[in-house]
């Protein structure tokens, strides 16, 4: 008798115990961490490439991409207690070159895509001008090493291929809960910058198709908040014709912007609405294990820290 009465209470808590673990583990989190980086210039296979090229790339440090890039997802994500990881472009330093027999190998896309699927964390990508270089070689010049973006077609469709990110095409958006705020997370594709001394267009420079899906994702909600990940930044003085910047200007949801290309720490505030976006720029992760932000979403504010330490905010973007 006295075991037939703890059964019924016994069921009765651990039905309350699943519970409350369930409503723990749907109720939405109050800080997404974000962690950026941009500008690996990883190479892998480095030795199938000429040698003389490779030295060139050595010059920059652009050897040690890889293996920096292995030190920060080793290391650094843990330790900041990051929810995902966002490299904005120049995640690899050629789609294709030329080697010692006068072929094109492209296997550094694909290589990539292998090395990414070695880490148990979430990592978002977007392209960079180098995702879509193909580097060439000239012995009768001073400097032999060439480069161009007339394959970037074929590029974008390697990274289409091989990278789970791009499976619907290289720009796409996600959507986060923090708390009771909807963030949108948008990753542009602005990797095209090689235009000629003729042609007047602007960069950064998104495809016509691009513009119009942007402003219809800018457009879709009246109360989320957006932060767009793109790679070429907006200089100190944009162009008055720059169809995209005047895309950004509409929204004053567009909060933040963020980007790399330049291998410095920089970040500019850009007015054209009510309230302006602030565009944030992180130093090349080739260049040191360090040069990474930590970027925290809460219900409130945006808080981006100084490069290479969580603990300081360097910006602090309120959500009005």
């Amino acid at each position: 008798m006295k075991t037939d009465k703890v059964i019924p209470h016994a069921k009765v808590l651990i039905l309350l115990l699943l519970v409350l673990v369930s409503e723990a583990t749907m109720a939405q989190k109050d800080t997404l961490n974000i962690l950026h980086i941009s500008d690996l210039h990883v190479i892998t296979n480095q030795e199938a490439y000429i040698d003389e090229m490779m030295a060139y790339r050595q010059k920059k440090d652009y050897h040690l991409g890889e293996s920096r890039f292995r030190e920060f997802l080793s290391t650094v994500p843990r330790q900041t207690k990051s929810d995902m990881v966002v490299a904005t472009g120049d995640l690899i330093d050629f789609f294709e070159s030329v080697v010692d027999d006068g072929s094109m190998l492209d296997i550094q896309t694909s290589q990539f895509s292998k090395l990414l699927d070695e880490y148990d964390l979430p990592i978002y990508l977007t392209m960079g001008n180098h995702e879509t270089f193909t580097f060439d070689w000239d012995d009768s010049l001073d400097y032999k090493l060439l480069h161009h973006q007339y394959n970037t077609e074929k590029a974008r469709a390697l990274w289409i291929r091989n990278l789970e990110v791009f499976k619907n095409g290289t720009y796409y958006s996600k959507n986060v809960k923090v708390g009771k705020i909807d963030y949108k997370l948008i990753f542009l594709d602005d990797s095209f910058y090689e235009f000629r001394p003729d042609d007047p267009t602007d960069i950064p420079y998104i495809s016509k198709p691009q513009e119009y899906w942007l402003d219809q994702e800018l457009s879709a909600s009246d109360t989320d908040v957006e932060i767009i990940f793109m790679h070429i930044p907006f200089g100190a003085k944009v162009a008055d014709d720059n169809n995209f910047y005047r895309v950004l200007e509409k929204y004053p949801s567009l909060k933040l912007v963020v980007a790399g290309h330049h291998h410095k720490n920089i970040i500019r505030k850009f007015p054209g609405n009510l309230s302006g976006f602030v565009q944030v720029q992180t130093a090349a992760l080739v260049n040191s294990v360090q040069n990474w932000r930590l970027i925290q979403l809460t219900e409130d504010q945006i808080l981006v820290s100084v490069t290479g330490k969580a603990e300081l905010a360097e910006q602090i973007i309120q959500l009005d």
